[in-house]
């Protein structure tokens, strides 16, 4: 009878410090969990992608409805891309940056590709052209997008947009047998001054220098 109450004894103190150890194990794993540079709480997880000296550029995924935090200085803003009828497609790339913005692709499926322009000065707004853009040049902040394809014509236009005046300048290309896939080119070339479209046997160059009126 001895024995066996010893045993129970040894028993209960055995499991005691089963306890006590998983408690140990729970604080390590939470103190952990938030030691690191991503925050999760219920399903919301917010994570930086970009970074300067003054411009800080946050993407908060709650249960997949994301969010752009950004911070200028002392300024704040947070752009809540569903409202806004942006599609997302898990956004975590800066695709470059420069004193006006900070270009990010949020959806990536061809035609169907869409990007955002997220201000980096504070007096500027963010941009979404509902457009699939092919080509940009982040030093003159101009970009290059399929604009409209007519079937029925057999042509597609590509139009040229500057992202601080928001002017654009237009061109027009054939859609043949050389080039009939989408997005129906074989090269563009862009210059501060100059758009080229390259497409099966046809070559189109158009001046651009009007898109920079106002600046």
């Amino acid at each position: 009878m001895m024995n066996f109450k010893k045993k129970l004894i040894k028993m209960k103190n055995f499991l005691h410090i089963l306890i006590v150890i998983f408690l140990i194990n729970g604080c390590n794993n939470k103190s952990t969990k938030n030691d690191t540079s991503e925050e999760e709480i219920n399903n919301k997880m917010i994570y930086n992608v970009y970074k300067s000296d003054s411009v800080i550029i946050d993407v908060e995924n709650n249960d997949f409805n994301f969010f752009i935090l950004l911070t200028i200085g002392d300024f704040k803003h947070k752009y809540d891309l569903t409202k806004l009828n942006i599609p997302t497609k898990t956004p975590d790339d800066i695709q470059w940056a420069n004193n006006e913005y900070a270009c990010m692709m949020v959806w990536w499926s061809q035609s169907l590709s869409r990007h955002i322009f997220i201000p980096t000065k504070r007096t500027n707004e963010l941009i979404y052209l509902d457009k699939d853009i092919e080509e940009t040049d982040s030093i003159n902040n101009n970009v290059v997008y399929v604009d409209t394809v007519f079937d029925s014509y057999d042509t597609v236009i590509f139009t040229v947009e500057n992202l601080l005046t928001r002017k654009t300048k237009s061109l027009t290309i054939l859609i043949n047998e050389q080039n009939w896939v989408y997005p129906f080119y074989d090269e563009i070339l862009l210059t501060r001054n100059k758009l080229t479209i390259i497409a099966g046997n046809e070559k189109k160059t158009i001046d651009i220098t009007e898109i920079y009126n106002d600046l």
